[in-house]
């Protein structure tokens, strides 16, 4: 579904991203863990298009080239990204910050068979579909910018550190909940920092040290050796 192939980056003279190679399968939850500054976010945002990547970087998404296609054509293709730190529209009510979600789409009845769908994945949204966005709590918030992408309906989610800054039975459901995402027809491609709980939903995983692919492979695998652990993963166990 997504190829990516020596994907290049970079912030002036600095060389985010050094040939990233990956792949995305339908069906699949493919995660990139790396520690801070290892070029997680940066691989992402390149795929959206949201920086433009280096001459030789290909990206294809269903066998076709959208290495230079703007974020607004890509979400029209199925391709959608929800960013770190949530992007709520805080002065928006839920149902607003929802709407904004399907603006490339046109039929409305399909329009509301999705919120419908997004309200019985997130039945909390539901409950405060009228409320600002900017008074939700940040597990609430982080819910609303997964719905507001679903309302997009995408072949291919990629979520951006989804558990970051959140109470740990929070992040409990925000994984439950991706995984029933993918269980209902929704590739996902992870970006996240708690290796061990990306890993445990995740069926391949990519680690990336400083704009280079450092390791790939099977999730369970990934997590079961020796060094991701050192590394990622402390002394958790399963």
């Amino acid at each position: 579904m997504l190829k990516v192939k020596n994907l290049k980056t970079s912030y002036g003279h600095i060389h985010a991203l050094k040939g990233i190679n990956l792949d995305v399968e339908q069906g699949e939850i493919v995660t990139l863990i790396g520690s801070n500054g290892a070029g997680k976010t940066t691989t992402l945002m390149s795929i959206m298009g949201m920086l433009k990547s280096e001459l030789g970087s290909i990206v294809e998404f269903e066998g076709e080239d959208i290495t230079h296609c703007s974020p607004s054509v890509l979400v029209k293709k199925g391709l959608c990204l929800v960013p770190e730190g949530r992007e709520v529209f805080p002065k928006l009510s839920v149902h607003d910050n929802l709407r904004l979600g399907a603006f490339t789409r046109k039929q409305k009845a399909e329009i509301k068979d999705t919120y419908e769908k997004v309200y019985e994945l997130f039945p909390r949204l539901k409950e405060r579909e009228k409320q600002m966005a900017g008074t939700l709590s940040g597990g609430e918030q982080q819910m609303l910018a997964i719905g507001r992408a679903l309302m997009a309906q995408p072949r291919l989610l990629m979520l951006d550190e989804p558990s970051l800054g959140l109470a740990p039975n929070i992040v409990q459901q925000i994984f439950a909940l991706i995984k029933q995402i993918n269980e209902q027809g929704t590739t996902v491609l992870l970006v996240e920092q708690n290796a061990y709980q990306a890993l445990r939903i995740a069926d391949r995983g990519y680690i990336i040290e400083t704009g280079y692919g450092r390791l790939s492979g099977d999730a369970k695998e990934l997590r079961e050796s020796d060094e991701v652990r050192r590394a990622y993963l402390g002394n958790v166990g399963d």
